[in-house]
């Protein structure tokens, strides 16, 4: 009677739980879906009818969309900056946690700490030197500096994720390369690099999303209209054209779709990376 008693209990708690889960899931995607449905239709339908697909869909609201808001030379600015600074980031990231992971030398804790303590700085409070010392070196509007700046700010998120994940890795597998002859460059790249894949797409789909949704550094960074990235943008279409509201969501809809896509395809590998790197850090 008890094992029934607590067999009702458990069913009832896992329909709650997977109940409450679903709630969760149509809260969080309800905007996409605003957003999609939004993208097609004319200022007057979005008002009269917000919540319904349309049956006339105004695809018309893409083109424009680019053509008005100039959304397809920010959107490849976007995308030029943001792979270029993730994959330094990666890149950079991975050689610092094989040395701190792999390495054992005096200081490690120290420097471990202080690059990890880079996540916990707020990038508002360090906005003001940054514009002061990039506009005394002559770097405002300059795209390479931005991916520069860009970088440092992930580093510290990929070494975190990184090296946790890297730790795990069995000690043979070193002294197997180094039996072989490998120097610890080739170990790195053709050995840890590749083992290391579920913690660097981790950190690299979030490294990814944090850029490409930034908005201070283009703000603060980037002059001209033609080096503008996509956050930005979408910041003055707002402001220039915010009755055209057909057309300010197919933008939308245009921004958030590679971030989308980028995290679709890579979920099951961001949790095999974070869970890997919890559980052997």
């Amino acid at each position: 009677m008890n094992k029934r008693r607590h067999s009702t209990k458990w069913y009832f708690l896992q329909m709650g739980y997977y109940a409450f889960m679903i709630l969760v899931a149509i809260i969080m995607a309800f905007p996409i879906y605003f957003a999609l449905i939004s993208s097609v239709k004319g200022n007057t339908e979005i008002f009269s009818n917000p919540f319904v697909p349309t049956v006339s869909p105004v695809f018309e609201n893409y083109p424009r969309a680019i053509k008005t808001g100039h959304i397809d030379k920010s959107f490849f600015n976007t995308i030029y900056i943001t792979l270029s600074a993730v994959l330094i980031a990666m890149l950079s990231g991975a050689m610092a946690s094989y040395i701190l992971a792999k390495f054992r030398f005096r200081g490690r804790a120290f420097i471990y700490v202080f690059v990890v303590a880079g996540m916990m700085i707020p990038i508002q409070t360090i906005i003001i030197p940054l514009a002061f010392y990039l506009g005394k070196l002559g770097l405002f509007d300059n795209h390479p500096a931005l991916i520069l700046l860009f970088t440092a700010f992930q580093i510290p998120m990929t070494v975190f994720v990184v090296t946790g994940f890297m730790k795990g890795f069995p000690h043979e597998i070193e002294e197997a390369a180094v039996i072989d002859g490998a120097t610890h460059s080739r170990t790195l790249f053709m050995i840890i690099i590749p083992l290391s894949a579920p913690a660097l797409v981790s950190a690299s789909i979030f490294n990814f999303i944090n850029i490409w949704n930034n908005l201070l550094f283009p703000l603060i960074f980037i002059r001209s209209a033609e080096k503008q990235m996509l956050a930005l943008s979408l910041q003055s279409f707002f402001a220039e054209r915010g009755s055209d509201y057909g057309g300010v969501m197919a933008a939308i809809v245009i921004s958030i779709t590679p971030t989308i896509l980028a995290y679709v395809m890579m979920q099951e590998r961001v949790e095999m990376g974070l869970m890997a790197g919890a559980v052997k850090g």
